[in-house]
């Protein structure tokens, strides 16, 4: 989904990670997420507005902490999708416009010359001399030719809109996408994870199908980040996003739901099946050993914590939610790296 808004090759992309890093590294600021994304965007120069922005606030010679990066991120990074879809839709309309206003001129153009052979037609009806005749077939071929000439223009006029048409609605999609993408890991933000799953809540909703939700939550992350560091903290991230992918399939859905916790709905799975995939994810990450790609320093064992809930007849998605979550937090209090369901009345370890 990504690849559209960032097409850098690996050269490139590493050129623009050591810019990132020095940057993030003289002005003293976090190694987020957050403070990276809009580092890269200024390094690779792909977004003019903030790298202006910031070409400014160090001509003033501003202070470039971290509130004014989170201000930078959340409107030059975080809402661009929205922003470029927004000036996309008000080019089509343009190019829109373009090709009504170039139809109606064509149309009435057609009207005039059809009326003009119309009365040449008749003028030739009248003639009686040879040198009549032979001009107003001379005007006649004349006049057909300036038509077939003009739908020629038009055709092409058309067939051109028609074409940057094409390649917009592409654009749209793909910034939609995007727009519902976590940056970090791939997979689908919050509000693309609430898209996704509203077809299947319809179908719990009218009891024709089964829905469970486990929401997950690595365990002592903060140790991590604090430890070894936040590029380390994003591998992981990203490691577990690919366990999530391994694990799910068919119609499940995945999502980060925010900082080291994960989503993923179940379409046509019982809370039976819900269990048994959170604890295949649970003992699969159990089992792996980490390492700091930067120091080399051995991380040890990465452990999560879920919580798993089945759909209720006359439940929304938020009381769903809320159910797997406390859920969560069972487990968590209960010992962390546990499995624990909601019944729907209470909160069980099966």
């Amino acid at each position: 989904m990504l690849k559209n808004l960032y097409p850098d090759s690996l050269e490139a992309s590493g050129r623009y990670l050591r810019i990132s890093l020095k940057e993030i590294s003289d002005l003293k600021l976090p190694y987020t997420p957050i403070t990276y994304s809009v580092w890269y965007e200024y390094a690779s120069g792909r977004n003019p507005e903030l790298y202006k922005e910031i070409q400014a606030a160090r001509k003033k010679k501003e202070i470039i902490d971290n509130k004014k990066v989170f201000e930078w991120f959340r409107h030059y990074v975080s809402d661009r999708p929205l922003l470029v879809t927004k000036k996309q839709t008000i080019k089509a309309e343009s190019l829109l416009n373009e090709m009504t206003s170039r139809l109606t001129e064509a149309g009435n153009r057609m009207g005039q010359q059809g009326d003009q052979l119309k009365a040449h037609i008749e003028n030739l009806n009248s003639a009686s001399s040879e040198p009549d005749i032979k001009n107003i077939c001379r005007d006649i071929i004349l006049e057909t030719q300036r038509i077939i000439d003009g739908n020629t223009d038009l055709k092409n006029n058309v067939h051109k809109t028609i074409n940057e048409l094409g390649a917009l609605t592409l654009e749209l999609k793909n910034l939609r996408e995007a727009a519902k993408t976590d940056m970090l890991t791939g997979l689908l933000n919050r509000r693309g994870f609430e898209d996704a799953i509203a077809k299947a809540i319809k179908d719990a909703q009218k009891g024709t199908e089964p829905l469970t939700l486990i929401i997950a939550d690595l365990d002592r992350f903060k140790r991590i980040n604090d430890n070894y560091g936040h590029l380390t903290g994003d591998n992981v991230l990203k490691l577990l996003s690919k366990l999530l992918r391994k694990h799910i399939k068919g119609k499940d859905i995945a999502g980060r739901f925010g900082g080291e916790e994960f989503i993923m709905a179940l379409p046509e799975t019982k809370i039976n099946g819900g269990f048994a995939l959170a604890e295949q994810i649970r003992t699969s990450l159990e089992k792996m050993r980490w390492q700091s790609k930067s120091s080399g320093k051995d991380i040890g064992t990465i452990t999560i914590s879920l919580g798993v809930a089945q759909f209720n007849p006359g439940e929304d998605l938020n009381s769903l939610i809320a159910r797997a979550d406390k859920a969560l937090y069972t487990a968590k209090k209960n010992g962390r790296n546990r499995t624990a369901t909601h019944n729907g009345k209470e909160v069980i370890f099966p």
